[in-house]
């Protein structure tokens, strides 16, 4: 008895459809899930040796949620140092968000209205 054998391709265009689909569905829901947002400040060290951002969110209430990242200059990945989800000290529309670096470049402060709410010291 003779055996026959299917030969198979190794790009099979039948799932090309349910690939692009299955991705389609995915980057929706990505996108459904992530908050709007943008950079609001980018700050470099006054010694040049870190860079400090800060990102506002803005979740279906309205209230803008801050976050502040560094990196070392020489490195590559953002380190999150603070979530703050809601100030609610002063009206979300008369927020001036702002980072300032330390003299030393030791510390980084958050400022809400030229008010410091939060800062960090790096110790190296």
């Amino acid at each position: 008895m003779k055996q026959t054998y299917k030969k198979r391709t190794l790009f099979n265009a039948s799932k090309l459809g349910q690939i692009a689909f299955a991705l389609f569905v995915i980057f929706i829901a990505y996108r459904i899930l992530t908050p709007p947002s943008n950079e609001t400040v980018r700050i470099i060290s006054p010694d040049g040796s870190k860079t400090a951002r800060l990102r506002t969110f803005f979740y279906f209430d309205n209230q803008p949620s801050y976050e502040v990242y560094y990196q070392k200059n020489d490195k590559k990945p953002w380190v999150k140092l603070l979530y703050l989800p809601v100030y609610t000290n002063t009206p979300p529309e008369l927020h001036q968000p702002d980072l300032q670096w330390s003299k030393a470049s030791d510390q980084i402060d958050f400022l809400i209205n030229g008010t410091s709410i939060w800062h960090h010291t790096f110790s190296d």
